[in-house]
């Protein structure tokens, strides 16, 4: 093989690697022959001919044309060219294919974790409503019971306020009852009034007659004067509204000093009719 065809096939080697279309360059095709490329070389690198490009010669354009002519009007160059080019289209569709093989993978993979997001994103949101809701259930739960505890407690004190209202009227009733009884027992002691205990008075005592007040002497006279004392002493009390307690201590005082002079009369009654 001349070294003229060895150099035609390396530019065919060299042109198919750096992928340059010797073909769409002369405006042929894989099937046009030998003749028709030269006719195609001359047509379309005429303009590039140094006598017609003058100034604005291009010694690498026109070198190109002429290679590209020198190839594809060889038949082992331009096989060689055309398998190359195959060969490098093939070497292509198969990084494409792979290409489109990894893009489908990656997004094959990124809608799965896109899916596994939503679910979990989902769950999360139904997590989150259930949680408010049972939150919300426990919350008005709670708020009956408070309810209930307020209404059962109102209606204790309410039972409480009735009683406390009855025991107030009943003891009102009762003092007043009191008050009535110790007005009746004191009946005697008014002007033009009767006693309602020892009829003190009945018999006509000295005043310097003595009797036993207890554990001390007294003359007839300082009895009446402690009987005067405890009734005044009463009137003073029933004026005042006092505690029932103290009022009816007055009125036991009342009862003891009038017994006493009554005792005194009874005893000096017996002394005179001994004599």
């Amino acid at each position: 093989m001349g070294d003229d065809n060895k150099d035609i096939l390396r530019y065919a080697t060299e042109y198919a690697e750096q992928n340059i279309d010797l073909y769409e360059l002369l405006g042929v095709d894989a099937l046009t022959p030998k003749e028709d490329v030269h006719r195609a070389w001359r047509k379309r690198s005429l303009m590039y001919h140094p006598d017609k490009a003058g100034a604005k010669f291009d010694a690498a354009k026109w070198e190109l044309f002429e290679h590209a002519r020198d190839v594809l009007a060889d038949p082992n160059a331009r096989a060689a060219y055309d398998q190359a080019m195959k060969a490098k289209l093939l070497r292509k569709q198969e990084r494409e294919a792979m290409d489109k093989e990894r893009k489908k993978f990656a997004d094959d993979l990124e809608a799965r974790e896109n899916a596994v997001k939503r679910q979990q994103q989902e769950k999360q949101q139904r997590d989150s409503e259930a949680m408010q809701k049972e939150r919300e259930r426990l919350a008005e739960l709670n708020r009956m019971r408070e309810e209930e505890t307020r209404r059962r407690e109102e209606a204790a004190q309410e039972m409480e306020d009735i009683a406390e209202a009855k025991r107030r009227l009943k003891e009102k009733k009762e003092e007043k009852a009191r008050r009535k009884q110790a007005k009746e027992a004191l009946k005697g002691t008014a002007v033009g009034g009767r006693p309602s205990g020892p009829a003190n008075g009945v018999v006509i005592v000295p005043g310097n007659y003595v009797v036993d007040a207890g554990d001390v002497k007294k003359k007839y006279w300082e009895l009446v004067c402690d009987k005067l004392v405890a009734v005044q002493a009463v009137r003073n009390l029933q004026k005042a509204q006092v505690a029932t307690e103290e009022l009816q201590q007055a009125e036991r005082n009342v009862q003891e000093v009038r017994r006493r002079i009554h005792e005194a009369e009874l005893k000096y009654e017996r002394e005179t009719s001994a004599h």
